[in-house]
């Protein structure tokens, strides 16, 4: 398999990465008696919420979400980086983007009323009362 370009490779090897394979926890190991009065604990619950597994499954949220975000921007980017190697299509591109752009703009000026800048008059303050 030949790939596309070092960035392809590169992008591999970080999801690789953090997708590694993490061991769970045994559901034996949280719920047994002798863990939690080894511990000195007399909650299974407690023994879980401070234990190592816990934390570990906490983090393996956090990559996910981290490679998720990653992935997605990634397959976002890839059409935009072939259009832009052929000058037609990049012409396009750019406009497409500026229209975006200006069109975003204009839709939250209208959702937020916002009609003209705010423009400061000396002369039309009322104070409060």
């Amino acid at each position: 398999m030949v790939l596309a370009s070092s960035g392809t490779a590169l992008a591999l090897v970080a999801l690789f990465a953090l997708l590694a394979p993490v061991e769970p926890a045994s559901a034996e190991a949280l719920h047994s008696p002798a863990a939690s009065t080894a511990a000195g604990l007399a909650s299974p619950l407690f023994d879980l919420a401070e234990g190592e597994e816990f934390w570990g499954n906490v983090a393996k949220y956090g990559r996910y979400f981290v490679t998720v975000m990653l992935g997605t921007g990634y397959v976002m980017v890839q059409p935009l980086v072939a259009a832009f190697k052929r000058p037609v299509t990049a012409i396009v591109a750019i406009v497409g983007i500026g229209g975006g752009a200006v069109l975003l703009k204009f839709t939250l000026d209208a959702m937020l009323g916002i009609q003209e800048p705010f423009a400061y008059e000396p002369g039309n303050v009322v104070p409060y009362n």
